[in-house]
């Protein structure tokens, strides 16, 4: 479909989406998000698909916000759009499973977090970085954060914004497997071909009423982020934490390493 998204076929009733932006370590970026847009609404329209496995890099499932989208909003360039693509993967008529082979952080956690079944590894990291750049959660973490691990460890979480191994978080909620990373893909693809057995009505059923608090969640996160957001890149420390804190070509701080 892109350089950055290959959409493909491997079995009957699966669309696989991987995302492979290795010069931007699979940060949404501009073309990486219209492209997911573009492929969910393509997708959601066949009626072929039964269920879809989103993927990532093995180093890096996604990263989050680019460092200059960030910069754009700091100096007030553009306005913060971090809606459309979470309310497109909730939406999805079929349910999206995310095998999270690579670290997963800020935005790429919340990428992740909108999916209906997760499949993490237990090598890599995970954490929602935002308030340690400055400003508060978005692409409505502050409500699917604590609907998978509860209101204390979602505070937590978000407050102290640390890193997290995924062997450190198994059982929590946050996702539904936690394996070694070579047997996150196998273990994923499994299970959405299990899922691609069943009949589709029964499937969009299933998922229009389990997806319901979730749906409805994001849509309350909605409003809350985008006036905390207003609050937080107005202020001229915002701009500094993002310069000081934001995450390298590594993926992960220094005292993550």
């Amino acid at each position: 479909m892109s350089d950055v998204l290959h959409v493909t076929r491997p079995e009957a009733g699966i669309c696989e989406l991987r995302m492979d932006d290795a010069a931007n370590r699979n940060r949404l970026t501009e073309a990486l998000v219209r492209g997911l847009m573009t492929a969910f609404a393509s997708l959601s329209a066949d009626p072929g698909v039964k269920v879809v496995l989103l993927k990532g890099r093995a180093d890096v499932f996604c990263a989050g916000a680019t460092l200059e989208s960030l910069r754009d909003v700091a100096h007030d360039r553009v306005r913060v759009k971090d809606v459309e693509l979470p309310a497109t993967v909730v939406g999805c008529p079929v349910p999206v499973v995310a095998a999270i082979e690579g670290h997963a952080v800020g935005g790429g956690l919340a990428l992740a977090l909108c999916c209906d079944i997760q499949v993490a590894a237990e090598e890599s990291r995970y954490g929602t970085n935002f308030a340690e750049l400055g400003f508060t959660p978005g692409m409505g973490t502050t409500t699917l954060l604590p609907l998978a691990v509860g209101h204390g460890r979602a505070s937590e979480m978000m407050m102290a914004a640390r890193f997290h191994k995924g062997r450190e978080i198994a059982g929590t909620g946050l996702f539904t497997h936690v394996v070694r990373r070579a047997d996150v893909a196998g273990l994923a693809l499994d299970i959405a071909r299990n899922i691609a057995r069943k009949d589709r009505v029964v499937i969009e059923l299933l998922k229009e009423t389990l997806g319901a608090p979730k749906r409805a969640g994001l849509q309350q996160a909605i409003s809350r982020e985008h006036l905390m957001h207003q609050i937080c890149f107005q202020r001229p420390e915002t701009l500094r934490a993002i310069e000081e804190n934001y995450l390298g070509d590594s993926g992960r701080p220094e005292r993550e390493r």
